[in-house]
């Protein structure tokens, strides 16, 4: 385990990691809602659809974990979601209790738009930086989000 001194922060004007990931996740979102604003959704919209869609039989509690929201956000962006045709969630349950959600062809078209304006700028994120460079950060990320869910 790579431990981190205290004073890195300090007199070489390097700043902390957890500020630069607060930073660029505020940026992220920011950038992000303004690109999906033709699509009419929101960044945290965007990635509810996106987690239906990759894992179409995940239950609710999945989907929330997966996006990083509560339960009950997670419920409240279904709803919005739902009430603008996006997606449609079952009234019976296919197993268990969970009640399968689905995007509709309405919300296929909208999330095949959303995700062109996230890739346009997910590109401008990383412009100019060796994609060697971009795709160890990427696995660097992971592992930063692994050590921090092991706690």
């Amino acid at each position: 385990m790579v431990e981190r001194s205290n004073t890195s922060a300090g007199s070489d004007g390097q700043e902390r990691i957890a500020h630069q990931a607060r930073r660029l996740q505020q940026l992220l979102r920011r950038t992000g809602d303004a690109a999906l604003q033709a699509s009419g959704l929101t960044l945290a919209q965007h990635t509810v659809m996106r987690v239906i869609a990759d894992s179409p039989d995940a239950s609710s509690a999945e989907i929330a974990r997966q996006c990083n929201v509560s339960r009950q956000s997670l419920q409240d962006l279904i709803r919005i979601l739902r009430d603008h045709g996006l997606v449609r969630v079952a009234e019976q349950p296919v197993s268990g209790r969970s009640l399968p959600i689905r995007i509709t062809p309405e919300g296929r078209r909208v999330l095949r738009k959303a995700d062109r304006a996230i890739s346009r700028v997910e590109d401008r994120m990383v412009a100019g930086i060796p994609a060697r460079d971009v795709e160890r950060v990427a696995a660097l990320l992971d592992r930063c989000a692994e050590n921090l869910e092991a706690l």
